[in-house]
């Protein structure tokens, strides 16, 4: 279903118009529920993945931190709750960092305000990982989790190395991007004024590698919780494994 969804968006055209028309078409030709709304500001497409439902939708944005439009896209896998990540662009990262030491200096407020979004919050709380075995990691994103072994291993593989390839031209211009695991779901967050086609691909093969970590991670964990460790015996998921092909 994934790889079906990166062909398409190879296709598609720009905001609104026929741009959305086409969306239409596709999604319905495609067996896929899609709505719009009437003023070409915002369309959701829902597709069935792995007996889960993958939602993407484009429009304003639902975050403070992100100006104008975004794209985002959810899917809901039932991840163990040992598995809460984050990944955040570390221009982003500084720049939340710094207005929430500046509000609560300012406020002299010793309590965290849960009326921030939890991946906000979660700078104040959750260890950050180390990326140096990644420059490039390292100088342009940020990673924190519950748990630091699991963090490290969901980023040491095909989602770090399509975080790396992104800032050759979807993160170019350090557009402010959110990947996060929680709550059994992985959600992706990411500035764009403009649904083009080759980032719409690029985010779905981002989003897909995050997904396959994380799913081998599930694998990886012991029943009723304990201790983690890597085994390093289990394959990197196929897209197809996310659409129930064989």
């Amino acid at each position: 279903m994934l790889s079906s969804l990166k062909r398409w968006w190879t296709r598609s055209t720009g905001r609104g118009g026929a741009g959305l028309d086409e969306i239409e078409v596709w999604a319905r030709q495609s067996g896929l529920r899609c709505r719009r709304d009437e003023d070409g500001l915002r369309f959701v497409i829902e597709a069935a993945s792995a007996g889960k439902t993958l939602r993407m939708e484009w429009g304003p944005s639902q975050r403070s931190y992100i100006t104008g439009d975004e794209l985002r896209i959810r899917l809901d896998l039932n991840l163990p709750g040992a598995l809460q990540l984050l990944v955040m662009s570390r221009s982003l990262m500084e720049r939340l960092e710094h207005e929430t030491f500046e509000r609560y200096t300012q406020e002299a407020q010793t309590i965290i305000d849960v009326s921030h979004p939890e991946e906000m919050r979660w700078l104040a709380i959750f260890p950050k990982i180390d990326l140096a075995f990644e420059p490039v990691l390292q100088a342009r994103f940020g990673v924190l989790g519950v748990n630091t072994a699991l963090g490290m291993a969901w980023i040491n593989g095909p989602l770090g190395e399509q975080l790396v390839k992104s800032t050759e031209d979807l993160l170019a211009d350090e557009a402010p991007l959110v990947l996060m695991a929680l709550r059994g779901k992985m959600t992706l967050r990411l500035q764009m004024s403009q649904p083009r086609a080759q980032s719409l691909a690029q985010c779905l093969a981002l989003f897909d590698a995050a997904v396959q970590s994380a799913l081998q991670l599930t694998g990886q964990l012991p029943p009723g919780g304990g201790e983690w460790s890597p085994t390093g015996s289990s394959a990197w998921l196929t897209p197809s494994a996310l659409d129930g092909r064989p």
